[in-house]
């Protein structure tokens, strides 16, 4: 996982899932450059973290399933491992925009913040 990834406020794992701070991606910075190993892991895409972010899920059939959250959606593939993102709201309505398999929850938090300016926050 490379520090240039993240952004203040995503989360990763390390011993436990924690947030990123600014202290975090100076510690992490100077780490990399001496390279030695931050430890941190990527926190894989699950539905459980989709809906801690109050998206909901929506599914019309078995692998035919979206999440959503106001006018942004993420369509799960077919083979239910992928996640591509579109949203419908900013400015070409009816439209998908297509964006790189998510994987990752700070790569959801990235493309969702870039997309709508807003920080996806965990429910209470």
């Amino acid at each position: 996982m490379k520090v240039t990834e993240l952004r203040i406020g995503n989360w990763a794992m390390g011993n436990k899932p924690f947030q990123i701070t600014a202290a975090n991606i100076a510690h992490a910075a100077l780490t990399e450059s001496q390279n030695l190993d931050t430890g941190w892991q990527p926190i894989p895409l699950t539905e459980e973290w989709l809906e801690r972010f109050g998206l909901k899920i929506e599914c019309m059939w078995v692998n035919d399933c979206k999440a959503v959250k106001g006018d942004f959606h993420i369509t799960l593939d077919h083979d239910g491992e992928t996640v591509i993102g579109y949203p419908t709201s900013i400015g070409i309505r009816n439209q998908w925009m297509f964006v790189q398999d998510i994987e990752y929850v700070h790569q959801l938090q990235n493309l969702y913040f870039a997309l709508t300016g807003e920080e996806l926050e965990l429910k209470p």
